[in-house]
């Protein structure tokens, strides 16, 4: 089977934003994150309510110029950061017309997969595939943990040639 697909920044930074959430994801898949937040914030909770229930401190008796202070190094800490983790993924788009984002054609073989594009030519064994996701109409082909060929949903004419193709690629892993 021949693929031609063009991937784009769109399809990149989906892929990019589904790796981030699937390296966060909990790895028991048992819900024990869950329960620990929530046991977290239930103490939490009880910490606070505790402190307001104390009869000697008021919210008048409140200094507000040192709570002031002490809120602003904590606001410029995440403005600093929210405006460098945005830096930081805007950087890390790959080239246009590079290895990642481009057009290129995908052969499934015997043997493997066979990557074209302008650059060179990339053959990757079925050994080396390790599963096969989707993600928002995309499917991705992780040949490692976080390296994945993408195949944007434009590239299928039909729900039943994507599906033709899963089942190809997994039949072969």
């Amino acid at each position: 089977m021949l693929k031609s697909i063009t991937v784009t920044k769109k399809n990149y930074t989906d892929y990019a934003d589904f790796i981030i959430k699937k390296l966060c994801a909990p790895k028991d898949n048992k819900g024990l994150g869950f329960i620990k937040n929530v046991i977290a914030w239930f103490v939490l909770t009880v910490v606070f309510m505790t402190f307001f229930q104390v009869k000697s401190i008021r919210l008048s008796d409140f200094h507000w110029p040192s709570g002031l202070i002490v809120a602003v190094p904590f606001l410029i800490l995440i403005i600093v950061f929210l405006y460098n983790n945005h830096k930081l993924k805007k950087q890390s788009i790959p080239n246009e017309n590079g290895v990642m984002i481009g057009n290129k054609t995908i052969e499934f073989q015997v043997d493997g997969i066979c990557e074209t594009n302008h650059l060179g030519r990339y053959f990757y064994k079925w050994q080396a595939v390790e599963s096969i996701e989707e993600n928002k109409g995309d499917l991705y082909i992780f040949v490692d943990k976080l390296l994945a060929l993408i195949i944007p949903a434009s590239a299928f004419t039909s729900e039943a040639e994507k599906e033709e193709l899963k089942a190809l690629i997994k039949a072969y892993i």
